[in-house]
């Protein structure tokens, strides 16, 4: 089941950031994100959302993204399965489940950015259809980021 952050998944949220990325989200990004309902409007055509992705009451996934609407694209911003639930097919309910809600909205262009070295990612975003648009040196502080552009 995929549904909208609670505040009571924090702490499950934080678990799961810190097993997948080498630099982790701080837990007051995710606060404040829990803080709006995982619906955080920052204009008219602005938006953040977040959703957790849950099996047998428990969080094993969320995902995080922005949508502008006046200029028609979306942006991935952190995507995480728990590490004992990887490679099961979640990963890409997650980020269809994103995809959806961006095409419901009127988004066309879809990007993100991940990790040179994360080739499980890399894998999924490219089986998806995702296309490398770009390369920024070293936007993880570490390492270079690769960017992906999926047309709606």
């Amino acid at each position: 089941m995929i549904r909208r952050v609670q505040l009571n998944d924090i702490d499950d949220i934080m678990v799961i950031e810190r097993q997948s990325f080498p630099i982790p989200w701080e837990y007051s990004i995710f606060l404040n994100i829990c803080l709006h309902c995982g619906e955080k409007t920052s204009s008219k055509s602005k938006a953040l959302f977040m959703d957790v992705m849950e099996k047998n009451g428990r969080v094993i996934g969320y995902a995080v993204w922005e949508l502008d609407s006046s200029k028609s694209r979306g942006h991935i911003l952190n995507l995480a399965i728990q590490q004992d639930e990887r490679r099961r097919g979640n990963g890409r309910i997650l980020l269809t489940h994103v995809i959806n809600h961006l095409r419901s909205n009127g988004i066309r262009l879809c990007r993100l950015e991940v990790r040179e070295s994360n080739i499980p990612a890399r894998a999924l975003y490219e089986g998806y259809g995702f296309i490398v648009s770009s390369k920024i040196s070293e936007y993880y502080f570490d390492e270079d980021a690769i960017v992906y552009t999926l047309y709606l």
